[in-house]
């Protein structure tokens, strides 16, 4: 929305910005205003449509200048009521004998042109097009939170949050009891850690395919997860350990009460371990951080010397430390821009925030088709 944002100097801003890394140069109308919606959430607002719509036309008559008209004026009206039509023929709320038919647009569309018409075949050529293909809006963080939030069963808490990212989804192994050997594939975890919360759920079973839009497009095999439980960023620790059955062990223990154990997890290697460990350090850190500054009880300086970890691993001099003093500044940056900016698809699932171990970078993959069902 922040594109959109009616009144916002800084919407202003970041929407010229916006429009200049988008080429229209060859493209015809109806393909650049694919293009276009794309690369952003359509809002649903009529006002905030209109002033995308006056954007694009802006733009696209830059990279095409004089191609179907000479006035912007004309590209607007046009891609306008093509956001109409488009809203007409896949509203399934809309009945079959109601919806717009290739006369009525090409009379909505009459003198648009300076008092003249556009070509007839261009028309029918746009109103073919969005009949047989819908125009689809990129998806944003909100889009993925809620197939994630759907995918999960049981009494939880609602994922969908604008403020709400997946930083890492991962497999473990549930420990019971320390000193008991572990049974294979038996109490298997499905590790989601948001950047404001840490969910465990157990795997159920394959449920099919979604899309998601990514970098690459690709479609990725889902899981259907039972709700465990869920911890808040900073009410936890997590610290390391290592038994005679459990080589790669994690505990998370109550920032409050050190004695008390909440959850104990299992890795399958010390890679895995430690991948989980920093982008844990990471996320607590931004959430204190970003906390902090909410209330405005410490200073940076203060805030850097925090962590949930007691990990050797976050000494300066070791690869973990660095990795982790590298990246803080950039996460801090664009997590506080993401609380601030609801649904900047910009920093959307295909954005850098999001590292997921074992699956794809924005999108859930199980890992567990092997994984018994059976109740544990």
């Amino acid at each position: 929305d922040v594109v959109a944002d009616l009144g916002e100097q800084i919407s202003m801003e970041v929407l010229e910005e916006f429009m200049k890394q988008i080429d229209f140069k060859d493209l015809p109308f109806d393909q650049g205003l694919r293009h276009f919606i794309s690369k952003l959430r359509l809002p649903g607002e009529a006002q905030k449509i209109d002033k995308l719509m006056e954007a694009f036309a802006e733009r696209y008559c830059e990279c095409n200048p004089n191609v179907i008209s000479e006035a912007q004026d004309t590209i607007y009206i046009l891609a306008f009521s093509v956001i109409i039509l488009q809203t007409d023929l896949h509203n399934p709320q809309i009945k079959l004998h109601k919806k717009m038919d290739l006369e009525s647009f090409i009379n909505n569309n009459r003198g648009i042109d300076n008092g003249k018409d556009l070509p007839r075949e261009l028309l029918e050529s746009i109103y073919n097009g969005v009949k047989k293909e819908p125009i689809i809006s990129g998806r944003d963080h909100l889009d993925f939170l809620e197939s994630i939030d759907k995918s999960i069963v049981g009494k939880k808490i609602t994922l969908m949050d604008n403020t709400r990212m997946l930083m890492m989804s991962t497999k473990m192994q549930e420990v019971a009891n320390s000193n008991e050997k572990p049974i294979p594939d038996k109490h298997i975890r499905h590790v989601f850690l948001f950047n404001d919360l840490l969910m465990i759920t157990k795997i159920l079973q394959v449920k099919g395919k979604a899309t998601t839009k990514t970098s690459s497009h690709r479609a990725i095999s889902t899981s259907s997860f039972q709700y465990r439980q869920h911890f808040t960023i900073g009410s936890f620790r997590a610290e390391p350990f290592c038994e005679q059955y459990y080589n790669y062990g994690i505990k998370l223990v109550d920032s409050y009460d050190e004695e008390r154990v909440l959850v104990q997890l299992s890795c399958t290697n010390e890679d895995d371990r430690m991948d989980f460990l920093t982008e844990l350090a990471e996320v607590t850190w931004v959430y204190r951080a970003l906390e902090n500054d909410r209330i405005g009880n410490l200073g940076m300086s203060e805030k850097l010397t925090k962590s949930t970890l007691s990990l050797h691993s976050f000494n300066s001099d070791s690869e973990g430390g660095r990795r982790q003093a590298n990246t803080l500044g950039r996460r801090f940056f664009k997590t506080n821009i993401f609380r601030t900016q609801r649904r900047d698809t910009t920093l959307g699932p295909a954005g850098s925030l999001f590292y997921t171990k074992g699956i794809s970078s924005s999108d859930v993959r199980t890992q567990s088709q092997d994984v018994n069902t059976s109740p544990t």
